[in-house]
């Protein structure tokens, strides 16, 4: 079976993380996550994780983003392997606020906030709290 491919992008401003938590009928039902999603057919990670940053933020990506890390995706039972989800950090001096509701696909998500390491909410991924855990060093 081959193994999708999924991109996502960690916003960083000011010593906190942006997370999303998922609505509970998608992917990651009710986890705080971060904006992202499976990549189109011959779709680069890079555009793949602006595209779908775009799509449930409704915020253009205008600084630029690097690969910081990649995860693995799992199915629903927490063992198998999905795929892998390449995750880029941007950088900002100011919290960018996500337009959930004017998004296409905002729906995806039912709140939205910067976090401190200490302040992480759950359920959040161990693989994602570990790589905030380096970004945040």
């Amino acid at each position: 079976m081959k193994k999708k491919r999924y991109s996502g992008i960690i916003v960083k401003s000011n010593n906190k993380v942006l997370l999303c938590k998922r609505n509970n009928e998608g992917s990651l039902p009710g986890e705080w996550s971060i904006p992202g999603g499976k990549l189109e057919i011959d779709e680069t990670p890079i555009d793949g994780a602006a595209r779908e940053f775009y799509e449930e933020t409704n915020i253009e990506i205008t600084n630029p983003i690097i690969l910081c890390g990649m995860m693995k995706r799992y199915t629903r039972d927490g063992e198998t392997v999905k795929g892998l989800m390449y995750t880029f950090l941007m950088n900002t001096d100011s919290e960018i606020i996500p337009d959930l509701e004017n998004a296409k696909d905002g729906s995806e998500h039912t709140e939205c906030g910067y976090f401190t390491y200490d302040e992480l909410p759950t359920p959040i991924s161990d693989q994602l709290k570990e790589l905030i855990k380096i970004i945040l060093s």
